[in-house]
């Protein structure tokens, strides 16, 4: 059997940066929010404290990577000028209530003392806040993907408050919240938003001459000379800015016209590279989305919609998604949030680009109601689903008699003929 590897590489050069941990030398296209960010910070290095921030974006807009520099220039700044100052970084997808997030915490300040699981948390505050006042100074804590606490807000009353209420003395703390979620601050208690007083900062989607600048930018450091069509970086960037404006799903499509170039042996990537793995990208963006950015919640949510798209006798309005909603809670056994909350899972769904909605007109006495249906194949947000062995065992019986009955009569007169 001849070897199934193809041969010498002709496209890349290095794919790291195409890595999502890289950090690229220079934050492109953000001159405006960094000058806003600075602004926000300025207070830690004229001796007032750390301040509390949230930063609002979608997906791949660059918050945490603009947050990485500036982090890295208020090092600098405050080492110059002798100031204490310690970062903290957390990421909330994997750890989503407060004793995770505290657990962790504490870990960083006090390495040599290992918090094992089931520590009581009073303890684990005392660790935290001893050592803090022991290092002193001013100590950021950043709350990456803040939104997956969920509505677990005790650190975000705890920290704030910690030296008004006496358990620092020679340090101060400010909070850095980075979320996808711009409804996230809406849904926090009245008690948590007066104890924030935080400062917000929005980054808006990037538009296809931004998306240019950093595609140029990144295609330097990753392909080799010359191996690019002239039209591969303008459609990528097309491509993004007229669905998401995500650098990151931007820099994916790149990278994977690049990898169809390099397995079909071409010595160039052209427009159809791109257009063949755009298919790809959007396929694998939606599993990413639902398994990385959701929570069990929201994930719950779409299932409900994702099954009574597939039943077309019945209308995809609120009521009825919440209703198998919290059947579908029952069977696997978690816990049912309120109606108003599913609605809320509904808009960050939308915001997502999971489920769109229709608002259809009932009549002078039914007023106006909205129809939600999915963006994209329900079969691909039911394979996803699948992988979970726990949202799996809510599947309904009748799912795959479902999807197959609903993709027949998706299909065209033409498309039943050639069997397609």
């Amino acid at each position: 059997m001849e070897s199934p590897f193809k041969g010498p590489n002709q496209i890349f050069k290095d794919k790291d940066p195409f890595k999502e941990e890289y950090t690229p030398e220079e934050i492109l296209e953000r001159d405006d929010i960094i000058e806003e960010y600075a602004a926000s910070l300025q207070d830690v290095l004229d001796g007032f404290g750390p301040p509390n921030v949230f930063i609002y974006g979608q997906t791949g807009v660059g918050k945490t990577a603009t947050t990485t520099k500036m982090m890295e220039y208020l090092n600098a700044e405050a080492s110059a000028q002798n100031q204490s100052l310690t970062v903290i970084n957390v990421n909330c997808n994997k750890r989503t209530s407060t004793y995770q997030v505290i657990s962790h915490v504490a870990n960083k300040l006090h390495p040599s003392r290992e918090i094992k699981q089931g520590t009581h948390p009073d303890t684990i505050w005392s660790v935290i806040y001893s050592e803090i006042d022991r290092i002193g100074g001013d100590v950021i804590l950043i709350l990456d993907e803040i939104d997956k606490l969920g509505e677990d807000e005790q650190l975000l009353y705890e920290f704030p408050r910690s030296r008004s209420m006496g358990e620092l003395e020679n340090a101060e703390v400010g909070i850095i919240g980075i979320s996808n979620n711009f409804k996230f601050r809406e849904n926090l208690s009245g008690r948590v938003k007066s104890t924030l007083c935080e400062k917000e900062i929005q980054f808006s989607p990037y538009d296809a001459t931004e998306l240019q600048t950093i595609l140029n930018y990144y295609a330097d450091l990753t392909f080799k000379p010359d191996v690019l069509s002239t039209d591969v970086i303008p459609l990528c960037a097309a491509y993004t800015a007229q669905d998401t404006g995500d650098a990151r799903m931007a820099l994916d499509l790149l990278e994977t016209a690049g990898d169809i170039a390099r397995h079909e042996n071409s010595e160039l990537v052209d427009e159809e590279h791109v257009r063949l793995a755009r298919s790809e990208v959007d396929r694998a963006n939606t599993r990413d989305i639902i398994t990385e950015r959701l929570t069990t919640q929201m994930q719950l949510t779409l299932m409900a919609t994702t099954f009574l798209v597939l039943d077309e006798g019945t209308d995809t309005k609120i009521k009825h998604i919440y209703s198998l909603y919290k059947n579908l809670c029952e069977k696997i056994g978690t816990d049912t949030l309120s109606e108003s909350r599913i609605r809320d899972h509904i808009s960050t769904l939308e915001m997502f680009g999971l489920i769109e909605s229709s608002e259809k007109n009932l009549g002078r006495r039914g007023g106006r109601t909205f129809i939600y249906s999915l963006v994209d194949e329900p079969r691909i947000v039911l394979d996803t689903f699948r992988e979970d062995a726990q949202l799996e065992a809510g599947f309904p019986a009748s799912t795959d008699q479902l999807l197959s009955q609903y993709e027949e009569s998706s299909k065209s007169g033409f498309q039943s003929e050639l069997d397609l």
